[in-house]
């Protein structure tokens, strides 16, 4: 019997590497991490991240309320990299929809670890959510909302939303085009950061707290066949993309008048959206 039981318990256990895990557990994770690293209080912020994405997420993988998320933390980027995930050398964070697991590495920075972790979780739970049809979200849907999710994690307003409000228009594409270009098609930190901070940008209103089931709706149809003008019209009401981007445009206008004087006073006003920036490649691992 004693046998029987240790089998089981090995092959109940994450596939390890030479990495000597230590691990923490709270009612919604497996904390995996590394040798005398200790992660003060990151249990109580990851569970706290999980009351956001609950929120905002989970109609989008329900099973997150009834299985735990594995959550590994390398103490460096340096093990980081060498480890048994094989990450790529750019990347921040890895997310394993198959393992229900994300991977990242510790900074020394607990916000900038906790936003990572946020990021990565939503790659998780919404390429879950495409996965039931063996496809991956549009990239600019995912990475918007994996940002927008990530900039929930600051106490305060986050850097990504003030960023929205002091962008110039000029610094967007247009949406007739926006929609089909790929982070792979750019060729300057600016114009990736000005992508990212455009999907968040276009996320955000397009799930706004009046627009919630209007965005799972539009999601429903991307999943079922990704056509951005029929998906648009039908979810919304937007004959084209033009069309969304004038409305889009409006209020944006809104939300920079909203607090702008507020703002202007704010130490994070030189904040540079492209260091903070992630990466996604690859169906069921992404590295970002």
């Amino acid at each position: 019997m004693k046998k029987i039981i240790i089998l089981i318990l090995i092959l109940a256990c994450p596939a390890l590497d030479a990495t000597e895990w230590k691990t923490k557990t709270s009612p919604n994770f497996n904390l995996y991490y590394e040798g005398k690293w200790t992660p003060d209080s990151i249990m109580i912020e990851l569970e706290k991240i999980f009351a956001k994405m609950r929120l905002n997420v989970s109609m989008f993988a329900p099973w997150m309320n009834k299985y735990k998320t594995n959550i590994y933390i390398y103490s460096s980027q340096e093990n980081y990299l060498k480890g048994e995930f094989s990450p790529p050398t750019w990347s921040k964070g890895l997310a394993f929809y198959d393992k229900k697991a994300v991977i990242v590495y510790d900074t020394g920075d607990l916000v900038k670890l906790k936003s990572t972790i946020a990021h990565e979780l939503t790659h998780l739970y919404f390429e879950s959510y495409f996965s039931e049809k063996m496809k991956m979200p549009p990239q600019w849907l995912n990475e918007g909302l994996a940002v927008f999710m990530e900039d929930m994690t600051y106490d305060s307003q986050g850097p990504w939303k003030k960023a929205l409000k002091f962008t110039m228009p000029e610094k967007y594409l247009k949406f007739s085009s926006f929609f089909n270009t790929r982070i792979e098609d750019l060729d300057s930190s600016e114009k990736i950061s000005n992508w990212y901070l455009q999907a968040y940008g276009i996320v955000s209103y397009l799930y706004r707290p009046n627009k919630r089931l209007a965005f799972k709706n539009f999601c429903d149809l991307v999943r079922e066949k990704y056509q951005i003008e029929k998906n648009l019209w039908d979810a919304y009401r937007f004959k084209t993309p033009s069309d969304l981007e004038l409305e889009w445009k409006k209020w944006l206008l809104q939300e920079k008048d909203e607090k702008q004087e507020a703002l202007k006073n704010d130490n994070s006003f030189g904040f540079k959206p492209f260091k903070q920036i992630e990466f996604s490649t690859g169906l069921g691992k992404n590295g970002h």
